[in-house]
């Protein structure tokens, strides 16, 4: 984005840029339908398993052709903010798992540890 673009292209590669963040997890939600019905045959039915497998292909169809609609420019951006953002993912996650250390203020004693 920049000065030269006018204002409707920068609101038409917002609205794409948004509409590619949205439907990656789809695809995600759309593959892994497809995993569980091909490793869990034994929880669903033929009539069941044929619709859910339909239907699993179709939503991911949909999310390649938005993800290709949306133009080779944001296509390569939004996989540039996504590779961005996984250091801070990393980071967030690591501060989570890590143990809370309790500080003890200066100049007050620690208290007595307990007998077990």
């Amino acid at each position: 984005m920049n000065y030269n673009a006018s204002l409707v292209d920068q609101f038409t590669f917002i609205i794409l840029l948004a509409t590619l963040t949205t439907v990656i997890p789809y695809a995600y939600a759309a593959v892994a339908e497809l995993v569980l019905l091909a490793t869990d045959r034994s929880a669903f039915s033929g009539g069941r398993l044929a619709r859910d497998a339909v239907i699993a292909l179709l939503a991911f169809g949909y999310t390649v052709w938005a993800i290709a609609g949306s133009g080779y420019e944001v296509v390569y951006k939004g996989t540039l903010l996504i590779f961005a953002g996984m250091p801070v993912y990393a980071w967030l996650k690591y501060r989570e798992q890590r143990p809370a250390v309790q500080a003890v203020p200066a100049g007050e004693p620690e208290p007595p540890a307990r007998a077990a």
